[in-house]
C-alpha cells in the first residue's frame, strides 16, 4: 500500500487543518520520527492531523510546550497511548490524574531527595565494577543488551533489595514480554478488549499476573522486615500522607512496577547511545577520557566526585539531545482550550517531542552534530526552558531525574577507563520508536582494554 502525503497545514482561527489520510497509520507509526520533525519544519510550531479517526496537534514552539505542560497543566491528562499501558503499570505515577496523582506524587517524591539518591551511588558503583570484572578484552558484546542488564540490576536492588540473578531475570524477563505484547496490541487499528480470551490477550494476563505475584512477593517481605531497609520499596512501605494514612499494596506494587520500568530504560538507553556517539567521534572520547584520568585516575567515581566532571555531564547531555530515551509525551484535552491562538477542544490529543525541538537549529546550530562543547558556558540556562526537556517538564517533571544522571554518570565514567568500544563494521544501527528510542537491531561492538 502507497503512503499518501498527509495535507497538514499550520492553520488560521479556530484552529489548525490537517489530515493523515485514513489506512496510514502504520506507515504513519513506521516513519514516526521523520513525519514529526518534517512536519514542525514545514509547518511551524503547532500543526494539525489526524490519526485515524483522532485529531491530533505536534506543538513545537517552546512557549506552546510550556503552556501544555505547566500553564494549563490541569486541563489535560496523558494521552491515549500512556493510558493503553495501564493493564501493565496500573495507576502509578505515569499514568495516573488528578488528586490521586498529586497524592502519590507528595508521597514518593521525599524517597529521591539528593541525599537518598546519593546513597546509591555504592551500589551503582560496585554492581558496575562486577559487570566489568566479567570483560575481558576481545569479548563480543551487544551495548545496549549489557546496559539494559546492569540498569535492571541497580533497580532491582536499589527498589527492592533484591540480589537474586534467577529472580531478576524472571522478573526483567516479564516485564519485558509484557510490554512488548502492549506494543503490538498498539499497533493493532482495531483492538479487542482485554477480557475478550484471544490468544495474545491471554499471554498478556498472564504475564501481568506473573508480575503481580512477584511484586506482591517482594512487598510481602518488605512489610515482613523487624528494620526498614534503604531500598525504595521500604521507603515507600513507612512513607505517610498527611492524614496517617500509607499506600494500600495495590499502590505500591503499581508504583514499584512503574519505578523500576523508569529507574532502569532511561539510564540503559543514555549510556548505549552515547558509546554509539563516542564510537563514532574519537575526539571526543579522548577528551572525555582525558577529564576522568585527571579527576578519577582509574577510580569509579563517588557521588562527591561529580560535580568535578563536566565534560562528562556535557556528553550525556548531548546523547539525550540527540537521542532522547522519552521522543515524545502527549496530552489530552478536558476542556476546550486555547492553544498559540487556535481551539483545542475537549478530546483532541497535543504532542510534544524532544526528538524535534531537541533539533531546533534556533537552539543547536548544526543540530545533528554531536558536540557536547555547546552545553559549556551555561547554554541550558540561555535556551527557552522547553527547547531541551528530555525527562519532561512541569508538575509531571520525570521524580527519578537526578538518580538517572548520577547513574549514567558513574557508569560512564566507570567503563570508560577500563574500556572502549569498536562497532562492528558491518553493523546497521537503526532506530526503533517505541515507548523509548531503542536501537532497532541491537549496538553489536568488541570490548578492547582502554
Amino acid at each position: 500500500m502507497s503512503i499518501a502525503t498527509p495535507s497538514i497545514h499550520s492553520g488560521r482561527p479556530p484552529g489548525p487543518k490537517g489530515t493523515l489520510l485514513g489506512g496510514n497509520v502504520r506507515q504513519f507509526r513506521a516513519a514516526l520520527l521523520n513525519f514529526l520533525l518534517e512536519t514542525a519544519r514545514e509547518y511551524g510550531p503547532l500543526a494539525s492531523f489526524r490519526i485515524g479517526p483522532r485529531r491530533v496537534f505536534l506543538a513545537s514552539g517552546p512557549d506552546l510546550i510550556e503552556q501544555v505542560l505547566v500553564t494549563d497543566a490541569k486541563h489535560y491528562i496523558k494521552h491515549f497511548g500512556a493510558r493503553a499501558f495501564k493493564p501493565v503499570l496500573g495507576n502509578g505515577l505515569v499514568t495516573s490524574e488528578g488528586a490521586f496523582w498529586h497524592r502519590q506524587r507528595k508521597l514518593i517524591q521525599p524517597a529521591f531527595l539528593k541525599i537518598r539518591v546519593q546513597s546509591y551511588a555504592q551500589i551503582m558503583a560496585e554492581l558496575t565494577d562486577q559487570m566489568l570484572d566479567s570483560w575481558f578484552p576481545g569479548k563480543s558484546v551487544q551495548i545496549d543488551y549489557e546496559f539494559e542488564a546492569l540498569t535492571s540490576k541497580i533497580a532491582l536492588k536499589t527498589l527492592f533489595d533484591l540480589e537474586d540473578s534467577g529472580d531478576r531475570q524472571r522478573f526483567s524477563g516479564t516485564l519485558k514480554l509484557a510490554f512488548e505484547l502492549m506494543n503490538v496490541r498498539l499497533r493493532r487499528i482495531f483492538k479487542l478488549p482485554l477480557w475478550v480470551p484471544t490468544p495474545a490477550n491471554l499471554r498478556l494476563q498472564g504475564a501481568v499476573g506473573e508480575l503481580d505475584r512477584t511484586v506482591e512477593g517482594f512487598i510481602a517481605s518488605g512489610r515482613s522486615r523487624r528494620d526498614i531497609g534503604d531500598d525504595l520499596l521500604s521507603r515507600l512501605l513507612v512513607a505517610q500522607h498527611e492524614d496517617g494514612t500509607r499506600m494500600s499494596d495495590l499502590q505500591l506494587r503499581d508504583e514499584a512496577m512503574t519505578l523500576y520500568l523508569a529507574g532502569h530504560e532511561t539510564t540503559a538507553l543514555t549510556l548505549a547511545w552515547s558509546w554509539y556517539l563516542l564510537s563514532q567521534n574519537p575526539n571526543v572520547e579522548n577528551k572525555l577520557v582525558s577529564e576522568w584520568q585527571h579527576v578519577l585516575m582509574g577510580a569509579t567515581p563517588a557521588a562527591d566526585q561529580l560535580h568535578r566532571l563536566p565534560y562528562t555531564a556535557a556528553v550525556i547531555a548531548e546523547s539525550m539531545r540527540l537521542y532522547p530515551p522519552v521522543y515524545v509525551i502527549g496530552r489530552e484535552a478536558t476542556d476546550d482550550l486555547e492553544l498559540g491562538g487556535y481551539r483545542v477542544k475537549r478530546g483532541y490529543t497535543v504532542l510534544m517531542s524532544q526528538w524535534v525541538n531537541h533539533r531546533d537549529p534556533r537552539y543547536f546550530p548544526e543540530p545533528e552534530e554531536f558536540r557536547p562543547e555547546r552545553w559549556e558556558n551555561g547554554l541550558a540556562k540561555r535556551i527557552p526552558k522547553f527547547a531541551y526537556y528530555p525527562f519532561g517538564g512541569g508538575q509531571r517533571l520525570c521524580v527519578g531525574s537526578s538518580f538517572a544522571l548520577m547513574e549514567a554518570a558513574i557508569i560512564l565514567a566507570a567503563v570508560g577507563q577500563r574500556y572502549r568500544f569498536t562497532l562492528d563494521p558491518d553493523a546497521v544501527i537503526g532506530i526503533k520508536p517505541q515507548i523509548t528510542l531503542l536501537p532497532a537491531n541491537g549496538i553489536p561492538a568488541t570490548l578492547e582494554r582502554r
